[in-house]
């Protein structure tokens, strides 16, 4: 069977990008690998050694794309990270305060329609196969109502539809998404699996994706690796995998003297005297004719313990960034902390 990607022995030139084992790993034509492990374990590691962002010693790594004939191992193998909603680890301030700032949009502001069409520019000739390739992603990806809107309105669900359409416009042989399902609900999170799943079987496309948690290994997935201590362990089934694993989910097993230190670390009553940690009377929200929070009156009492449900774009993050003062429109609202 043809072997996509053949890794033997593989030993990074520098050191401190270094496993702590010879790398060993093959991805066959047909496979959809999880990579999976605790963090900090190599799992990052692992695929840059896979898309070649750390080249390994001698000819210990080999790739076969075929029928691909294209030349470089970027645009065979894309890479596509979710480290949080909207990007970098220290946007999330400058994205709300993009919103606030919608007054002040212009032309140039990139929109759904514009950033697709620079990536498809990007990716190849403008040809008319091409083009019909792209009207059957933004079919496939339910892109067409969204092309007028502006990058920074987009929920997490539909900037992953954005970053993954953009990925694919050049048919890579592997796509390798870093956290996935980070920060979607339920049915986004079920909405991005069937999509993949649709890449994978109708367009020919591998899917690598870089897992956490035993739960987010979709059904589609045929084979799994471990990543942990800086070892990529043996490639096995997925069915495998699941029935020799724990379930990262079971509760973690703390020593009881442990557990008795974290159930005392709660405030004392001489310590903490404010009966309203979160007081908030008729707030709202809006960026443009868009309302996200209307009227809100919310009350966190000293000792209460709170859980923020909802699906993507309700208004979670939007509530948190109140509380945390990060929003630029909370100077106008009523809102009292502790």
């Amino acid at each position: 069977m043809q072997r996509i990607i053949d890794i033997k022995n593989g030993v990074t030139r520098m050191p401190e990008w270094r496993m702590a084992q010879p790398v060993n790993f093959e991805l066959l034509d047909g496979e959809n690998i999880a990579i999976t492990g605790p963090n900090g374990g190599g799992k990052s590691m692992f695929v840059d050694i896979i898309t070649g962002k750390h080249p390994l010693l001698g000819d210990s790594i080999k790739y076969d794309f075929a029928p691909s004939t294209k030349e470089y191992i970027s645009d065979n193998i894309k890479y596509v990270c979710f480290k949080d909603t909207y990007g970098g680890d220290n946007d999330s301030t400058y994205y709300l305060q993009q919103r606030w700032n919608q007054t002040e949009i212009d032309p140039e502001t990139a929109t759904v329609g514009s950033r697709l069409e620079a990536a498809y520019q990007a990716a190849g000739d403008d040809t008319e196969e091409r083009r019909r390739l792209q009207q059957h992603i933004y079919e496939l990806f339910g892109l067409q109502t969204m092309l007028d809107k502006y990058v920074i309105l987009l929920s997490s669900g539909e900037l992953r539809k954005l970053v993954i359409a953009s990925s694919i416009f050049s048919q890579p042989r592997l796509l390798i998404i870093d956290n996935p399902y980070i920060g979607l609900d339920k049915e986004a999170r079920e909405q991005l699996t069937n999509l993949l799943q649709i890449l994978s079987t109708e367009h020919g496309i591998q899917i690598m994706l870089v897992v956490n948690r035993t739960k987010d290994i979709p059904e589609f997935v045929s084979h799994v690796v471990e990543v942990s201590n800086m070892t990529v362990g043996s490639k096995m089934t997925r069915s495998e995998y699941m029935a020799q694993s724990q379930s990262a989910d079971a509760p973690a097993n703390i020593p009881d003297n442990w557990r008795q230190m974290i159930e005392q670390m709660a405030y004392k009553e001489e310590e903490y005297n404010a009966q309203r940690v979160v007081d908030m009377h008729k707030v709202s929200i809006r960026y443009g004719d868009r309302t996200i929070l209307k009227d809100l009156d919310w009350q966190v009492m000293n000792g209460e313990y709170w859980a923020l449900t909802g699906r993507n774009g309700s208004g979670k993050s939007t509530l948190l960034s109140l509380v945390c003062a990060d929003n630029p429109q909370s100077y106008a609202c009523d809102i009292t902390l502790f």
